[in-house]
């Protein structure tokens, strides 16, 4: 079913990866059951919106690298898709899913992490910044 991979000598990290791959899984899953609740608003079927939502999530896996390195690097700075940017964008998802009647629990977290970092001035920078509200959940 897979390859072997070398991860190291603690074995933490194997469990730990895998573990940050399942959340990675489950929030792509739950943003499609989001955009799939929603569209079904209007008729369209899961499997109608899975012919588009597929490659639309293959291609917004090729961003990842970049978003890497900007947590790598720990700088934030962008010119495009900044986190106001982002933030009207999940804001009119959240407005839409509200006028459909769709529950937006599912991204109330990351609205909350957007609006924390906008309201610490750091709208300018990129989406990619979320990452230090994750961080700072840690206590």
């Amino acid at each position: 079913m897979g390859t072997s991979t070398y991860l190291g000598d603690v074995a933490a990290r194997a469990s730990l990866l895998e573990t940050g791959l399942l959340a990675s899984m489950y929030w792509m899953f739950a943003g499609f059951f989001l955009g799939a609740a929603l569209v079904g608003t209007q008729g369209v079927t899961a499997k109608e919106f899975t012919a588009l939502a597929v490659p639309w999530l293959k291609a917004m896996t090729t961003f990842l690298p970049s978003q890497a390195e900007f947590i790598d690097k720990g700088d934030y700075t962008t010119d495009v898709q900044s986190l106001a940017f982002n933030k009207g964008g999940l804001d009119h998802v959240m407005r839409i899913s509200e006028h459909q009647g769709i529950g937006t629990d599912i991204m109330k977290p990351i609205a909350e992490l957007i609006d924390r970092q906008v309201e610490a001035g750091h709208g300018a920078d990129s989406l990619a910044r979320l990452i230090e509200g994750i961080q700072n959940l840690r206590t």
